[in-house]
């Protein structure tokens, strides 16, 4: 009897338990005390950044899984599909394999630009700044750079692209396809991660909000041309490149110079502290790293012009070749073609 007495009691309790436990949850969904207060705001200190390593961890065990499950199939399927029951020569074998291993890339970026991208907006487009570049330096009321706080969601977006940009360091050194602008795109993510690391800790968050949203849109253009000419299309690369050039034009050669860049060089002197050492020496090492980055968009403009004229040129249109960034193994196939049909003219 007292067994029994005993094992009710501790059913009883056990059903109490988990009756007050589904009472706290409801509750908490009902004050959503479970979800964090992405509009609330607090001081950026150089402690937020201890999760950078950790975030930069998420990015390649995502993109590993992705490329298992989503990108390997995708990329089977519009690139080695049509030639799967055919008879193909071990050159074309090799050539589709490169092909795969650059289309997984292209999906694994242009995933990651398109969620970057949505993200910068989010967390952009309400906010003062964003259309008014006066206020990367005062407000709200009567405050005055460095004297501001920024909002949670702001923190979660420095976050989450400092942590893809060291990421994206060891990826272009150990895990993609090794290309003809490694030193460049190499000193690009140096840059960036400088950059963020670095107006993070000078409280200059607001102007590294709308460089990130303003970075990321024309790559979005860019990786859907790759994917679609590595699938063998032609009329949606030439649309994909197309607006790739228009938009990189717009953002990085006309927006970022001439707003973002004239508000740090010129609108920021109306409100730094000169008797603060830390104004002057934030105003230089933050400039030098943006005009930097600058010196990379104008590289990379360059030779995107030079593939425009070159396909007009050749074909009158844009069709073939969609990248900004020749590889390689590109170049010698190309080199290889052209070998083979100096011969077959001279044979001729």
């Amino acid at each position: 009897m007292c067994n029994q007495a005993t094992t009710q009691h501790k059913r009883y309790e056990f059903g109490l338990g988990v009756r007050r436990s589904f009472g706290e949850l409801q509750t908490a969904m009902e004050n959503r005390t479970w979800w964090p207060d992405w509009e609330e705001e607090s001081v950026a200190t150089v402690s937020d950044l201890r999760y950078l390593p950790l975030l930069a961890l998420v990015f390649p065990l995502v993109r590993f899984c992705l490329d298992k499950v989503v990108f390997e199939n995708l990329g089977r399927r519009f690139i080695t599909g049509y030639t799967a029951s055919l008879e193909i020569s071990t050159d074309e074998i090799e050539a589709n394999r490169k092909k795969l291993v650059k289309f997984k890339e292209s999906s694994w970026k242009c995933v990651y630009y398109l969620t970057a991208e949505i993200l910068a907006l989010l967390v952009t487009y309400d906010e003062p700044w964003f259309t008014e570049t006066k206020y990367f330096w005062i407000g709200p009321g009567d405050r005055r750079w460095p004297d501001q706080l920024i909002k949670l969601k702001l923190k979660f977006l420095y976050g989450f692209a400092g942590g893809f940009y060291v990421y994206s360091i060891f990826a272009l050194m150990f895990w993609e396809t090794r290309r003809s602008d490694f030193v460049v795109s190499m000193s690009h993510h140096v840059t960036s991660l400088m950059l963020i690391v670095f107006s993070y800790v000078a409280k200059l968050a607001r102007i590294g909000s709308v460089v990130l949203a303003v970075h990321d849109g024309s790559d979005v253009f860019l990786e859907v041309g790759k994917l679609t000419k590595y699938s063998g299309l032609v009329v949606i690369p030439s649309i994909s490149f197309i607006l790739f050039a228009i938009s990189w034009f717009i953002l990085r050669l006309i927006i970022f110079p001439f707003v973002v860049l004239r508000s740090t060089c010129f609108e920021s002197l109306q409100y730094l502290d000169k008797r603060m050492v830390e104004g002057p020496m934030f105003y230089y090492v933050f400039n030098t790293l943006l005009i930097t980055l600058q010196v990379v968009h104008i590289y990379w403009w360059v030779l995107i012009w030079r593939m425009i004229m070159r396909q007009i040129a050749d074909r009158g249109k844009i069709s073939d070749d969609v990248r900004s960034d020749s590889d390689s193994d590109s170049d010698s196939d190309n080199e290889d073609d052209e070998d083979k049909r100096a011969g077959k003219d001279k044979r001729e």
